[in-house]
């Protein structure tokens, strides 16, 4: 009988499960193996009194982590069962979590313990939230994987489209100056006056060419990052008038009305003139090309502390609502080529990135068949590294520049 007791504590001593018994009524601990001892940090001495109750075992804090584990709590001491992912106190106040069951034994003579097993998980449950940490990186790397082949797909395709525009946008200048040289070399001009519109007519195209070439590499600059800008304070209702009168023709053939709003005081912000005047004769060629006969085109302006915004109106078709977000991509025009106006298509990226370049920005708004704001908006103050700060010089003479 001794042999065999001695056999048992052995086994409960030795066991992989850490093990301790305790008297339900007082809570004082009365037995407890190896194990137990080590994971709640009793040391291993002073077999006969055992420094632990179940009340050393409850998890103090109230709240706890739902999303780590249960703490353990004196209704799962007081009920039977496996009790999975529960924190358990040590007696140093440290916590750990485990696996717990609880069952209550009772003996001949009437006496009853509660007996506790536990076993310490919390590596596993490191390791666990780990690879759950990983597979969702991995998840979402696969997710931005896939947007970032479905992203190049479309750019893929929007390539495509603009190289099938710039070529045929490229070939119908070209095929002008060719074919009206090939008159003039040939002398199948009649009159002095016919030579000087044939002469006209290749200086026009020519211009018209060098206009998709430098939209072409004025683009390529700006994705590279090697356009250069020269920011200034200056006033902007000034080189606004300056533009307007440059369209003045093109208004007057398509019976276009320009109104421009002109406030008493100067209107001073931090701009890129050469840049600026770009981007406002892109914005009012495009408002004069798309107008409908008899219509406006209305530029007014509103100034607070740190902005100024410049608001071009105009009457025409409008835009629908599903193609808004094409206008300043870049590679894509709102139009397919067979219907296609002048130009590459890459005025309105190109202006668009000009104004986030010089602080400020270019957007619009729309209703078909009512008409499209183009909104400019510009910095008062400065906002910019102070390397873009400095002046061009007379941009009004050297168009070219």
């Amino acid at each position: 009988m001794k042999n065999q007791a001695k056999l048992f504590e052995t086994i409960s001593q030795e066991a992989i499960m850490a093990i301790a018994v305790f008297d339900p009524v007082g809570g004082r601990c009365v037995f407890i193996n190896r194990l137990a001892r080590e994971w709640l940090e009793l040391g291993f001495e002073g077999e006969e009194d055992i420094p632990l109750t179940l009340d050393d075992l409850v998890y103090k804090d109230e709240v706890g982590d739902p999303r780590l584990a249960r703490p353990l709590s004196r209704e799962m001491l007081g009920a039977e069962g496996l009790f999975q992912d529960v924190i358990v106190q040590k007696t140093t106040g440290q916590r750990f979590i485990a696996n717990v069951g609880v069952r209550r034994l009772s003996f001949e003579d009437g006496s009853e313990r509660l007996l506790v097993m536990f076993q310490d998980i919390s590596i596993q449950k490191k390791l666990q939230r780990e690879i759950q940490a990983k597979q969702e990186e991995i998840r979402k790397a696969y997710v931005e994987l896939l947007e970032q082949n479905r992203q190049l797909k479309e750019l893929d395709q929007a390539k495509d489209k603009f190289i099938a525009l710039t070529t045929h946008e490229l070939r119908t200048p070209l095929s002008a100056i060719v074919a009206t040289a090939e008159v003039l070399k040939l002398k199948l001009h009649e009159t002095p006056d016919q030579q000087d519109e044939f002469i006209q007519a290749i200086y026009e195209q020519g211009l018209h060419l060098m206009e998709l070439v430098n939209d072409i590499l004025d683009f390529a600059k700006i994705r590279a990052g090697k356009m250069e800008f020269f920011v200034e304070q200056a006033d902007v209702l000034e080189i606004i008038r300056k533009c307007l009168g440059n369209f003045e023709h093109m208004a007057s053939q398509q019976n276009v009305t320009l109104n421009l709003e002109t406030p008493a005081t100067p209107l001073l912000a931090w701009v890129d003139i050469l840049r600026f005047k770009e981007v406002v004769s892109n914005v009012i060629n495009n408002a004069i090309k798309f107008n409908r006969e008899g219509g406006r085109v209305d530029i007014a302006f509103t100034v607070d502390e740190e902005s100024l915004r410049i608001a071009v109106a105009d009457t025409g078709r409008g835009i629908p609502a599903a193609k808004l977000h094409h206008v300043f991509n870049e590679f894509e025009t709102v139009e397919n080529v067979a219907r296609h106006h002048k130009g590459t298509g890459l005025g309105m990226p190109i202006s668009k990135r000009y104004m986030m370049s010089m602080g400020g920005n270019l957007s619009l708004e729309s209703t078909e068949n009512v008409g499209t704001v183009f909104y400019i908006d510009i910095p008062t103050t400065k906002v910019l590294d102070e390397s873009m700060y400095g002046s061009r010089g007379d941009v009004w003479a050297d168009l070219a520049s």
